[in-house]
């Protein structure tokens, strides 16, 4: 990835400072670096880089010179690469919080040595009643948030995965048959 100037964050409303500073003709170090919020160093350096001459005594540059190059440099390909880049960072950031808030909830892996799970073992607070025939299943749970959902369910599954024909079975109607 190209490095791009620390200030290209803040283009547009450097751009917007200067041309509204109409009543400044001439800017100098300390005007450039108030618009571009950066050190004393970086501001002389910026000068030089907008092509600032001297004038009295200290390095200078005509407002409207580095309105026109500000604008240039928005339009520019350099800046429109720095946007996209930075649209594929913010894309790649929202995709890595998204797993890791995936990550997050506990799922709990059955270590080989553990007995099955059973659906007996779900918390109280997961209520599955196998479909009969005269009524149908109903599956409930209560959840403080959905961190607590998210497991409650994971758990859910991993027992009926480990309890396929009984799962299977009683989402079925029974036809007369006890359940």
């Amino acid at each position: 990835m190209a490095r791009h100037a620390e200030w290209f964050v803040r283009l547009e409303a450097i751009a917007e400072v200067v041309r509204q500073s109409e009543t400044l003709e001439w800017l100098g170090r300390k005007e450039l670096r108030a618009i571009f919020n950066c050190s004393e160093r970086d501001a002389i350096r910026l000068l030089h880089k907008f092509g600032a001459e001297e004038r009295g005594d200290a390095l200078s540059l005509p407002r409207a010179s580095l309105l026109a190059q500000l604008e240039a440099i928005q339009t520019g390909s350099t800046y429109a690469a720095f946007l996209r880049q930075r649209q594929d960072v913010a894309k790649q950031l929202a995709a890595a919080r998204g797993e890791a808030t995936a990550r997050r909830f506990r799922v709990r892996a059955a270590a080989p040595e553990e007995p099955k799970p059973r659906f007996a073992d779900l918390p109280d607070t997961v209520t599955w009643r196998r479909a009969s025939s005269n009524e149908p299943g109903r599956f409930e749970i209560r959840y403080d948030n959905g961190e607590d959902l998210m497991w409650q369910l994971a758990e859910f599954f991993r027992v009926a995965g480990a309890n396929r024909d009984e799962f299977f079975a009683g989402t079925e109607p029974s036809h007369g048959l006890p359940c």
